[in-house]
């Protein structure tokens, strides 16, 4: 059975949409791009090549879409150095290196355009619907931010520094000896319109060390020194990113190690020891912290569902004039010349 595992190239985020395609790229001697409009088959045909690919007998990497996690963004074949990626907004991919290392499929030649043309207006004002939705998700996620960083200035406060430093000692000192290695960057958590997805097959790889810390707690400050710890020695590394602060690290894999940020049955656990005083003192300002940061973040939820909604709508105008036929001896010439 071929090994195979789910991420997310793009999230979500406080920031807005944020994205590691250019790492994915990194990790291919050859990309494909796709490109056409909403619903003309990109997700399917990538699904289709992982398939074949594992039908060879080869480890495949399905990297799911966070507007729709239901749908692919991309599909990556480690050995045989193979990417196909979607390279339409909100992560328009362009090739580096046309011919030589990328190419473009695009999927859109089977679309009728003078049938689209008619439907112009629609189109624009679906589309001009989506990016609101999108904007108010995004204005709830940064406010959903500030909540969790009050959290964490109570949590910081009550973590004596010692205690701080020595839980980093112990991490670090659990880093395996590791091959020389590349790093890589991915989610394994989004905020999707579905709410907040995991995927941890990626993630739970060999021997798993714990964070058993409450939330609120900003956990980056115990995954940095391992990262920068593994970069010096060049250890082949993943980060795992917040799916709401991008810029934090969620988990980390270094060989055959997993430093997580979430409590996993038969693992070794740290617990930060937190004053008990301090978090007396502080119980109302964090029950409101993470009840209001609960209701930010489910609201941003029910804006991407709406966007996820007005998006179902502008594929149909996409679906209708689509020639299916020729789409389907496109899909049967590039499954035939995989490499």
């Amino acid at each position: 059975m071929a090994k195979t595992w789910h991420l997310f190239p793009g999230g979500n985020t406080a920031a807005g949409f944020v994205g590691f395609f250019e790492d994915l790229r990194k990790q291919a001697k050859r990309t494909v791009i796709l490109k056409g409009g909403p619903g003309v088959g990109k997700s399917t045909l990538m699904a289709k090549v992982g398939k074949q690919y594992e039908k060879r007998g080869l480890a495949v990497g399905y990297y799911h879409c966070s507007g729709d996690p239901d749908s692919l963004d991309a599909v990556l074949v480690p050995e045989a150095g193979f990417l196909v990626l979607d390279g339409t907004a909100p992560h328009i991919v362009d090739p580096i290196a046309p011919g030589a290392k990328d190419g473009i499929l695009n999927l859109g030649v089977c679309l009728d355009e003078e049938a689209l043309s008619g439907q112009a207006e629609e189109i624009t004002s679906l589309n001009e619907e989506i990016s609101a939705c999108y904007a108010q998700a995004y204005r709830y996620l940064r406010a959903a931010k500030a909540l969790r960083e009050d959290a964490a200035a109570v949590y910081a406060g009550a973590l004596p520094l010692r205690q701080l430093r020595m839980l980093e000692r112990q991490w670090v000192s659990l880093l395996p000896s590791a091959e020389a290695g590349e790093e890589t960057h991915a989610f394994a958590q989004a905020i999707t319109w579905k709410g907040v997805l995991q995927q941890w097959d990626a993630v739970l790889t060999g021997t798993v060390f714990c964070l058993d810390a409450p939330w609120g707690f900003d956990a980056d400050c115990l995954l940095r020194p391992v990262w920068e710890a593994a970069a010096r020695r060049d250890a082949g590394r993943t980060a795992f990113h917040d799916p709401l602060e991008a810029e934090k690290l969620a988990h980390v894999t270094v060989g055959g190690a997993t430093f997580i940020t979430a409590v996993i049955p038969n693992a070794m656990t740290f617990t930060p020891a937190f004053d008990p005083e301090t978090l007396r003192r502080e119980a109302s300002r964090l029950a409101f912290d993470r009840a209001a940061f609960d209701l930010m973040r489910n609201q941003a939820v029910e804006a991407l569902a709406q966007a996820k909604a007005r998006h179902d709508a502008l594929e149909r105008f996409y679906i209708d004039a689509m020639d299916y036929d020729r789409l389907d001896e496109i899909k049967a010439a590039f499954l035939e010349a995989l490499p």
